[in-house]
């Protein structure tokens, strides 16, 4: 369909969240909200909770954006809300080093199955990415409902994560002895205490995460339930090593009985600044009564509870898909502040569907650092060591993708075999790339 057909029945409107002079969202978020909403087939919040999110939206920085038909049919919602829904707003990336880039982290994305196949997704993606390279973003990120929504707008899938359960009569002792003491506290304890500063430890160290919502945290810490009502279920302990009151590591969790009639432990919130107290939280969750299975939701793919446990078929994977989605917008920025794990160079030809990231590049390492230099404004595929897509780029930029796998798949083209497995060694994370953060 035409530009000119979309602006003949749609109007993009941009704006920033914000409340009346009563605290309430003011007539345009309140619609925007209730389109969301709608996309998501969520309930609509009652007016306390609804202004607490848009006090969180504002916190976040957000800006909005809605794809609004020009003449609505009577008496249809299309009257105030939109047809389609887009948000952004600053998140940065960990690199795992201590070092982070910011990403412009979309959210929100909705389109009204009465106008699909329109080109609202397109048009509202196309005016966002635009937007954060004006605003200087060097990549973009999301985590998804769907999973084959966002490639064709050159995200590529760069953290992925597992659900997991690990039944209690066969999981204990743990092969190795834990370290430190646990002690359980109160949700509003940890909320008041330690919990920010843990996961800030958490994120420095761990390559894929990203910084919360400010509305995730009364959630996690067991304060409110997703409705933004007071939560009743939720218990909280924290680990602090041995001889030490400093806490490093915290876990919430609540219990409740399955359709299968086992007693759930369902965690939470897990978040560690050490691998010791990781285990040990692991441990005292293994070791609480009256349940069956512990389930967690936010697993790495090399969890080491699976070495750790006393018969490692305890330990069973539920679910494994996608999380965090990356889309490289500047390749020279986003390649110089990561580091590397070996020196090296290689050529790097990148083809982007939408413009922003096409082109050929040089990357070249010298004691962790690379530097980066554009040798062509497009693909040069005789004159490059490797050739893939943006969305393949952002795929393995974090390295718990391998470039040797991408290869395998096809997705990922080198005369010489040499240049897939060095580009994998240079891109080889700390630690194995982990997120714990939706938005």
């Amino acid at each position: 369909m035409s530009n000119e057909a979309f602006d003949d029945r749609y109007e993009l409107r941009e704006f920033a969240p914000g409340t009346d002079d009563k605290g309430a969202p003011n007539a345009e978020t309140e619609a925007w909200m209730q389109a969301v909403g709608l996309g998501f087939h969520e309930t609509h919040p009652g007016d306390e909770a609804a202004a607490r999110m848009v006090e969180h939206f504002v916190e976040d920085g957000n800006t909005w954006l809605g794809a609004h038909v020009r003449r609505p049919a009577p008496g249809s919602v299309d009257e105030t809300w939109p047809a389609g829904t887009f948000a952004w707003f600053r998140k940065p990336l960990s690199w795992g080093d201590g070092s982070s880039i910011d990403t412009q982290a979309i959210s929100a994305v909705t389109v009204r199955p009465t106008e699909r196949r329109r080109g609202i997704l397109r048009r509202m993606m196309t005016h966002a990415l635009e937007r954060g390279v004006a605003d200087g973003y060097a990549m973009a990120s999301l985590t998804a409902s769907e999973g084959t929504i966002y490639r064709r707008f050159g995200f590529g899938c760069a953290v992925r994560e597992r659900a997991v359960s690990v039944r209690r009569n066969r999981a204990l002792p743990f092969l190795a002895p834990t370290t430190g003491t646990v002690s359980v506290v109160t949700p509003q304890w940890l909320a008041g205490g330690p919990a920010r500063s843990v996961f800030d430890r958490f994120d420095a160290r761990t390559p894929g995460s990203m910084v919360r919502n400010a509305g995730t945290w009364p959630v996690a810490l067991g304060l409110r339930n997703y409705e933004g009502e007071k939560a009743k279920d939720v218990r909280a302990a924290v680990h602090r090593p041995a001889d030490s009151d400093e806490v490093d590591g915290y876990v919430t969790w609540r219990v409740k009985e399955s359709r299968d009639d086992d007693t759930v432990l369902e965690v939470v919130d897990l978040v560690y600044a050490t691998d010791a107290a990781y285990l040990s939280l692991w441990e005292f969750l293994l070791s609480i009564d009256l349940n069956d299975v512990v389930k967690y939701n936010r697993s790495r793919l090399d969890d080491p509870i699976v070495a750790a446990l006393g018969d490692n078929r305890a330990y069973d994977v539920d679910h494994e898909e996608d999380h965090v989605w990356l889309r490289v917008l500047d390749v020279p920025a986003v390649l110089a502040s990561r580091p590397y794990a070996v020196d090296g160079s290689l050529t790097l030809a990148v083809t982007d569907a939408l413009g922003f990231a096409s082109g050929t590049y040089r990357l070249d390492v010298l004691e962790a650092r690379g530097r980066v230099t554009r040798v062509a404004d497009d693909a040069d595929v005789a004159g490059s060591d490797i050739q893939l897509d943006v969305a393949d780029l952002g795929a393995l930029l974090i390295g718990s993708v391998s470039p040797v796998t991408l290869a395998a798949a096809g997705l990922l083209r080198a005369v010489d075999a040499a240049a897939p497995a060095l580009l994998r060694a240079m891109l080889t994370p700390p630690r194995t790339p982990h997120g714990i953060t939706y938005f």
